[in-house]
């Protein structure tokens, strides 16, 4: 073996093209699948830091016939499913959005911060040792209180515990942290303990508040995760919630008949819609791999062809036949590890690139390691990459015997048929693998592109964002909070270039609470069975003037529209379209409520805007309505402001300004609505990106692939050609002679790569957006992209061969 490595070295070191094209185009597979594997193993394989995280599980609800509903769970829900005593352990509920603070801090500037609530036994449901301190015992509970209640004393202050990056970023570790006050704008708050430092849930929390929620609140507004007992199938988990939710349906069948639990792993929940693109991309990455591994032994098999005499001088020595093919794969491992050895740098400087590109804010990707899991996929993509590499010419050798041998070390067309056949059989599956990767990047272009294109109902160009919320300390009460949200809308207009102002408790695609309720329209019955359910949202008015967003029919809130005058509402289309079915909008009024309907104040529509699609871009607008601030006062708000500017950043400093003058302690930040919308796309993004990468690497691999055919069968065939051109050919005839080979090759491997690119687009619009795996510019683009690509290829080295001097090429024979 020794001897044999050595030979490979020297051998490999004889021909350094070789070898360098050889390792390089394996270390631009194995590395981009490396990466790639290294992002999935981060998100999906590897373990949630957490006890047994295996049985943790994220729970939410739905209607079984597609009713609008928050998709959260209640807290009667929890409570049952914690008394239930099968395979749940443990059932804990929690805020299913954060509460953002203002930190107030000595010697620092105010900052943003997220408090999350959460029921008892939440921290001992992840099985993590508290940093510092305790968790919340049983007789803790924070007092539903607010800036007013604290001052005169109703109660204790809250009682918080820290996260762990807190704790070391804006208190330095501070070991006697426990006891202490923590000053917020909103509340004072004494710390009760320090979070272990993997635990991250929900996704980025600084403070956890206890809070125990009443277990008979039926309203569905919490997120929920349960611990349940090891081995525990889903069938069965299933089975034993459906029985609670029979039980929940017969004792509240406004809220829960019809309605079904829906568990999913902890992990899924967390990753999102990023699993599946990761898989997609992953699976993209293996083609890569399976691509570059056929382009080497492509080569390989032609420098096998052009030892062929010292292979046969080594036979007829007395060298056997198992000998030779040890050695021929020992080389072909050789080859494959220097590959790996150098993918291995390109897989590490690839996840950089991700992160680069927008990764590290994905979830789970702050940090990829390269652990024991991708060490040992490397270790597999090394060893399956050296059999496929070294099995081709083995098998060539093997089913050759010495006469042909000998034949092939001239420049017989005969002899090296076999390897001529065998080189376009595998240039053949490098236009299908390189077909199918362009399809995909063509699929996940067109899925960006329409996401980009879709419309959200809203305008995002010339718009800023920005979170506010008066200090509780200093306004208090409905009036004193439209008081001080006309005062600030005053100051922003003022500003020079802006165009309008307005405010909403929910902002579209932030995946922000907003409430699920059930509607009554005057004058009809309310069927409990089936009612009809909307999205209720609280907006100021000139919100939809700020937004974009068109108004339909009717009008606009206005500052008369106060808790004073009679209830009114604006509807989207939607609502529109499948709850008044014709009528006319603005002659009817309803009311709302969840889950009962509070029929003593029905709501006149006054105006009908166009749709928004507030949970993603890919979703369509749920039927909505739109209730004004000035009868539903809100103090935290998202601001939308419009302007005229070509760039509306440019207004930044007016806007951060006129806020800090008005609400000095308040820490905010301003945002365009085109960034935040485009962030939102960012994994979509990231696919598309990844895939326009690996297609443009398999039209590079199969162009030199298809080259390399051509030029071989070209050196193959030299004798012919020549004859040819001496008997009177011309160089067109010999030029079109072997474009034919390989547009020969080409077009089998197009076939078979559409066949193929089609039954795994099939697969892939069940879970991308916007795309059909029979979608005609798709396929047609992207086998027309490869063909073109083969043209050249091949024309290159037939021009070549058209150029061949008969004499000099008859003299060499």
């Amino acid at each position: 073996m020794v001897q044999d490595l050595r030979y490979a070295f020297r051998k490999l070191a004889g021909a350094p093209a070789f070898t360098l094209a050889a390792v390089a185009t394996l270390a631009i597979g194995i590395g981009a699948t490396t990466a790639i594997f290294s992002t999935v193993n981060a998100t999906l394989l590897r373990p949630l830091p957490y006890r047994h995280p295996e049985n943790l599980v994220a729970l939410r609800t739905r209607y079984s016939d597609g009713r609008v509903t928050t998709g959260l769970v209640a807290a009667v829900e929890v409570t049952r499913l914690t008394e239930a005593k099968g395979s749940i352990e443990q059932a804990v509920g929690m805020s299913s959005a954060p509460f953002d603070v203002t930190l107030l801090r000595d010697n620092a500037p105010p900052m943003r911060a997220s408090v999350h609530f959460v029921g008892e036994g939440f921290f001992a449901l992840f099985g993590l040792p508290m940093t510092l301190g305790s968790e919340f015992t049983h007789d803790q509970q924070t007092p539903v209180t607010n800036g007013q209640d604290q001052r005169q004393g109703q109660g204790p202050p809250p009682l918080v515990v820290l996260s762990h990056h807190v704790w070391t970023d804006l208190f330095g570790t501070d070991p006697n942290i426990v006891g202490k006050t923590i000053r917020f704008a909103e509340i004072n708050a004494t710390v009760v303990g320090v979070a272990a430092r993997d635990l991250d849930i929900p996704q980025s929390a600084d403070f956890w508040v206890n809070a125990r929620f009443n277990p008979q609140d039926v309203g569905h507004g919490l997120a929920a995760v349960l611990r349940v007992k090891p081995g525990t199938s889903v069938d069965r988990l299933r089975s034993e919630m459906a029985v609670v939710m029979a039980g929940l349906a017969r004792d509240f069948p406004l809220s829960d008949a019809g309605r079904e639990f829906v568990p999913q792993p902890l992990v899924n929940s967390i990753v999102g819609d990023l699993g599946p693109t990761l898989l997609i991309v992953f699976a993209s990455t293996t083609l890569l791999l399976l691509l570059a591994c056929v382009n080497v032994t492509n080569l390989l098999l032609g420098r096998g062809a052009a030892r062929a005499r010292e292979i046969a001088v080594r036979t007829a020595l007395g060298a056997n036949r198992s000998r030779i093919i040890r050695q021929l794969l020992t080389e072909s491992f050789l080859v494959t590890v220097l590959g790996a050895i150098a993918g291995l740098g390109f897989a590490f400087a690839g996840v950089r690139m991700l992160q680069t590109l927008g990764a590290s804010k994905l979830p789970r990707l702050e940090s990829v390691p390269f652990d024991a899991h991708v060490l040992g996929f490397a270790a597999l993509v090394l060893l399956a990459s050296g059999v496929m590499l070294g099995v081709a010419p083995a098998i060539r050798l093997a089913r050759t015997d010495l006469k042909t041998l000998m034949n092939e070390s001239g420049r017989s067309t005969i002899g090296g048929r076999g390897t001529a056949q065998m080189m376009g059989v595998m240039t053949v599956a490098e236009v299908a693998l390189a077909l199918m990767l362009v399809a995909g990047a063509g699929w996940l272009v067109q899925s960006f592109s329409r996401l980009r294109s879709t419309d959200p109902g809203f305008v995002t160009s010339g718009r800023l964002m920005v979170d506010v919320r008066p200090n509780p300390q200093g306004v208090r009460g409905p009036d004193q909070t439209l008081a001080w949200t006309r005062n600030l809308f005053d100051r922003l207009r003022a500003i020079p270039g802006v165009s309008g102002v307005g405010s909403t408790v929910a902002f579209p695609l932030r995946g922000q609470l907003d409430g699920s309720v059930f509607v009554q329209f005057r004058g009809e019955p309310f069927e409990p069975a089936r009612p009809m359910g909307a999205r209720m949202r609280l907006v100021s008015p000139g919100f939809f003037d700020a937004m974009g967003v068109p108004l339909v029919s009717g009008r606009d809130f206005s500052g008369d529209d106060r808790q004073s005058t009679g209830p009114v509402a604006i509807v989207n289309r939607e609502f529109a379209k499948r709850y008044l079915q014709g009528k006319d909008p603005l002659r009817t009024a309803f009311a709302f409520g969840y889950p009962n309907i509070d029929t003593r104040a029905f709501r006149t529509i006054v105006g009908v805007v166009g749709d928004i699609r507030y949970r993603s871009i890919a979703e369509e607008a749920e039927p909505s309505f739109y209730v004004p601030q000035g009868q539903f006062p809100f103090p935290r708000q998202t601001v939308v402001i419009a302007t005229r500017l070509a760039d509306a950043a440019a207004i930044v400093p007016s806007v951060r300004r006129e806020i800090a003058s008005l609400e000095p302690q308040l820490a905010f930040d301003v945002d365009t609505v085109s960034h935040f919308v485009a962030s939102t796309l960012t994994r979509q993004q990231l696919g598309m990106a990844l895939m326009l990468i690996f297609g443009a690497t398999a039209l590079v691999l199969a162009a030199v692939g298809i080259y390399g055919v051509i030029a071989y069968a070209a050196a193959q065939r030299l004798g012919e050609i020549a004859t040819r051109l001496a008997l009177g050919a011309t160089p067109a005839q010999v030029f079109w002679l072997m474009m034919r080979r390989g547009q020969s090759l080409a077009a089998v491997g197009l076939v078979i790569g559409l066949v193929v690119a089609y039954a795994g687009g099939r697969t892939a619009a069940s879970v991308v957006y916007g795309i059909r795996a029979s979608d005609p510019l798709v396929l047609t683009s992207a086998a027309l992209v490869v063909l073109l690509i083969t043209v050249v290829a091949t024309a290159l080295p037939a021009h070549r061969a058209a150029r061949t001097d008969p004499i000099l090429a008859l003299r060499g024979e």
